[in-house]
């Protein structure tokens, strides 16, 4: 699963490196311990057009009828994203890079206690998680006096896959970590793209990630700094 990560970039370096057309959105506050229902940075496509915008992380479906205690998922398993009630449209016509600096994981030790792991890039640039995204309107909101319409608000969830290789020593699930190679298809492919897609995501080989104990400070989402990353206590 991935339940929390960082964000450090600024949309400059973001839209370099995701090769984007357009920034359509202010820089957020660096961020050390993303946690769910934060505004995130996202990658799309529309029109020919890659843009960057940002995004509420915890995916919001068309149906909600309010957000206050809604069911919003933050992850979206790869086994079932094309099936699901949930994120079967959303597979089909609205995929997402969400950009990541790193991401952490739990390993639960053999007395029951749990050791953060911070997990990024070995040459440190910024990761493109696989997602979803939705549109959700509320109900129960005012229109926009200029526009006449509800103000969108846009959600997304990171796709997870079954971890491989060396990550299976730290948890049973990760999130899936796109190539370049297949970014475009990503964003692009059709719905009769899409099984071919999920083909293609699935014979993945495991990411090259740096994989690092580090301290439980991470374990709170009211902490947040590059003190987060100070290596675990030997002891």
């Amino acid at each position: 699963m991935c339940g929390r990560y960082l964000s450090l970039s600024d949309p400059e370096q973001l839209a370099e490196r995701f090769e984007v057309d357009q920034v359509r959105t202010e820089p957020l506050p660096q961020r050390w311990n993303v946690a769910p229902t934060l505004d995130v940075y996202a990658v799309i496509e529309r029109e020919d057009t890659r843009r960057l915008g940002t995004m509420r992380w915890g995916f919001v479906p068309h149906w909600t009828k309010q957000l206050k205690g809604a069911r919003t998922p933050i992850n979206a398993r790869l086994e079932s994203v094309a099936t699901s009630k949930m994120f079967a449209s959303a597979f089909e016509q609205r995929r997402c890079l969400l950009p990541a600096d790193g991401f952490y994981e739990w390993q639960v030790r053999e007395d029951g206690t749990k050791q953060p792991y911070h997990l990024h890039d070995p040459e440190g640039v910024p990761l493109a998680f696989a997602g979803v995204w939705t549109v959700w309107r509320d109900p129960a909101a005012a229109p926009d006096p200029d526009t006449g319409e509800v103000p969108p608000v846009f959600s997304a969830a990171i796709v997870t896959t079954a971890a491989r290789g060396d990550l299976t020593r730290i948890h049973e699930r990760v999130p899936l970590i796109l190539p370049r190679q297949l970014w475009q298809d990503w964003l692009t492919a059709t719905p009769d793209d899409a099984p071919h897609l999920e083909a293609a995501v699935r014979a993945l080989g495991p990411p090259d990630l740096v994989a690092e104990p580090i301290s439980t400070r991470v374990n709170s989402v009211r902490n947040d700094g590059p003190e987060l990353l100070e290596p675990a206590n030997p002891a």
